[in-house]
């Protein structure tokens, strides 16, 4: 885990990122902002619940092993809190199966063979795309437009 705290760790771009989610979500924007990195807001919100659901389900899976240690009152609060954390983590699971496959094309073939397309790139992590090229991810994708445009149509 530690090695992912420096990439996870929350900067002011994911909170603007979090305020912009109902256009991530219904694709309103065919870019993403300026400022987006390597992991989004949604994934580093998705990282630290993953995170912190683990961590209960884990602390409150102790009571039921060893309730003679626990007593009945702690056994019946480690059920409730771990039903709620493996119904966080499931919820999660499923949101991002669907971000990975039909939200986001793209995206599952990034997490299976862990590499994207220039366009995806710029696309979906435009401050990422800058940083790994030096290119402008903004002038890239209007020159994919303007090529696009001057293709003669079939």
């Amino acid at each position: 885990m530690l090695n992912w705290l420096v990439p996870m760790t929350w900067k002011p771009a994911d909170s603007r990122w979090v305020r912009r989610i109902r256009t991530y979500v219904t694709n309103e924007e065919k870019v993403e902002a300026e400022d987006v990195g390597f992991f989004n807001g949604g994934q580093k919100s998705y990282f630290w619940t993953i995170v912190a659901s683990a961590l209960v389900f884990l602390i409150s899976g102790l009571p039921m092993w060893f309730p003679e240690w626990f007593g009945r009152v702690a056994v019946a609060i480690g059920y409730v809190l771990h039903d709620v954390a493996a119904l966080v983590m499931l919820v999660g699971l499923i949101v991002h199966i669907y971000e990975s496959t039909a939200q986001q094309p793209g995206t599952f073939r990034a997490m299976t063979r862990g590499t994207v397309s220039r366009r995806w790139a710029w696309t979906h992590h435009p401050a990422w795309y800058r940083e790994a090229t030096g290119r402008d991810p903004r002038q890239d994708y209007q020159r994919a437009l303007d090529r696009e445009a001057s293709r003669p149509e079939m």
